[in-house]
């Protein structure tokens, strides 16, 4: 049972043996097929470092109007060259100027305010105000002192003459009347003459006491109201020092009303803050506009100072140093180059996913305006240049990815080997071979074909 097993089994695999050293055969008959070679040459191998970035203007700006309105005219074009300080577009200023005007008057009004509280009253006013608080003074200070000693001596012989004149009177009437040879007396009117000289007797006897008694006490009170009002009346006058900072106060802020109400006016038209060029225009005319545009109301680029931020990782940054020229190509401009150069690296790394990257900073040495911010570009630099070495595509190039170790594919006549190349320094498209092959070498590029076959059956070498 067993023998038939065996002899089945063989007589299985002698065709497939037969089969598979044929198609061994063939392929060591035919030359490999290969898409493409490269011979190994000398010359100039450039390491640059490539890096993405979109292009930004050193200066630019959003414009947008600080007061609401509706927009009366668009000074500019986009893409038009503006200066700095030159106007770019207005709003209809109607309200504006009315508003400047009527704070106008309210200042000026504030002014003349101020003048007069500050200046004081007319020099014959206060003159004549000192004068009527000096007489109040005086007549109160007569009243608290008392009489005169001379004006009391005065009102006493005062009454003593008024007593001479009643008797004297008294004396004549009745030695008239009494006398047998005078003649014909009016009685009547020697009673009167009597009668008058008491009275005035009378009164210089009251002025007398009323004069020695002193003032009475609503008297006292009555001068020393007129004196206070006099002094009120003379303080009106002279200028208050808490009143003159008030109206101080509603000066400054009757000037600072109109100078926001001019800032206002001045803010209803958009000037250029520095040299530039109008990148877009979202106004029009006859739009009713607020301090906030969605991306302003107009913006303003400089475009003859350009940059691009490139994120280089720790291991190539180390490379590049301040001032290196780089080449910046552009997707919008294909075909063309700019030249540029490394104007900063940021000192500090930034963290990213445990990555650390820092940020490069490359200015465009050229205008050209064609370029507008935005665009996407991408830029190489040159961080090393090697002369007269051998050089070899990457696309002939397979590293072993458990030891690192490079191999080419090497033509020699109708075959190929697989060598072992150790290289140096390695480029973008191509690099430096230091050992493994030979100026004129001619390596393949690509898989060869039938790899499979050759590989399995033929040895390597």
């Amino acid at each position: 049972m067993r023998s038939r097993r065996w002899l089945l089994f063989l007589a299985l695999m002698v065709p497939i043996v037969i089969g598979a050293w044929a198609l061994f055969e063939r392929a060591r008959a035919q030359p490999p097929a290969f898409t493409d070679t490269a011979t190994i040459r000398r010359g100039t191998l450039r390491i640059t470092l490539s890096a993405a970035g979109k292009i930004r203007p050193r200066a630019q700006a959003v414009l947008n109007f600080a007061t609401a309105g509706t927009v009366a005219e668009i000074l500019v074009r986009e893409g038009e060259t503006v200066r700095k300080g030159q106007p770019l577009a207005r709003l209809d200023t109607t309200d504006l100027e009315l508003a400047v005007r009527q704070a106008e008057i309210a200042y000026l009004t504030q002014q003349t305010i101020y003048s007069q509280t500050v200046q004081g009253p007319k020099p014959e006013e206060l003159a004549a105000a000192r004068a009527a608080v000096r007489s109040a003074q005086a007549a109160l200070q007569a009243l608290e002192k008392g009489p005169d000693p001379l004006d009391l001596e005065i009102a006493r012989l005062n009454v003593e003459l008024a007593k001479n004149a009643i008797w004297q009177a008294q004396l004549t009437r009745d030695k008239t009347a009494g006398a047998p040879f005078s003649a014909p007396v009016d009685l009547d009117l020697a009673n009167a003459r009597v009668g008058q000289a008491e009275l005035q007797a009378e009164v210089a006897r009251l002025q007398y006491e009323k004069l020695k008694a002193g003032a009475r006490p609503e008297q006292l009170e009555a001068a020393r109201a007129q004196l206070a009002q006099a002094q009120a009346s003379l303080a009106r006058l002279q200028p208050d020092p808490l009143i003159i900072e008030r109206t101080r106060l509603q000066l400054e802020q009757a000037r600072l009303q109109l100078e926001q109400a001019r800032r206002r006016l001045e803010q209803a038209t958009l000037v250029a803050p520095f040299d530039g060029t109008i990148a877009a225009l979202n106004i029009e005319i006859g739009q009713v506009v607020g301090p906030g545009v969605p991306g302003g109301a107009i913006l303003l680029a400089d475009l003859s100072d350009l940059y691009l931020d490139l994120t280089v990782d720790e291991v190539d940054v180390v490379r590049l140093k301040e001032g290196m020229p780089v080449a910046i190509t552009l997707d919008a401009l294909p075909g063309r180059t700019f030249r540029g150069h490394i104007e900063s690296i940021d000192p500090a790394a930034t963290e990213a996913g445990g990555a650390a990257t820092y940020r490069v900073r490359v200015v465009l040495d050229e205008q050209d305006p064609a370029l507008r911010s935005g665009m996407s570009a991408t830029v190489e630099i040159e961080v090393d240049r090697r002369e007269n070495v051998l050089l070899v595509p990457n696309a002939a190039v397979r590293r072993d990815r458990t030891t690192g170790r490079a191999f080419v594919n090497r033509v020699v006549g109708d075959r190929v080997e697989e060598v072992e190349i150790r290289l140096g320094a390695q480029g973008e498209t191509e690099s430096e071979v230091l050992e493994g092959l030979r100026e004129g070498d001619i390596v393949a590029l690509g898989d060869i074909q039938p790899a499979s076959v050759f590989r399995f059956f033929g040895p390597r070498r």
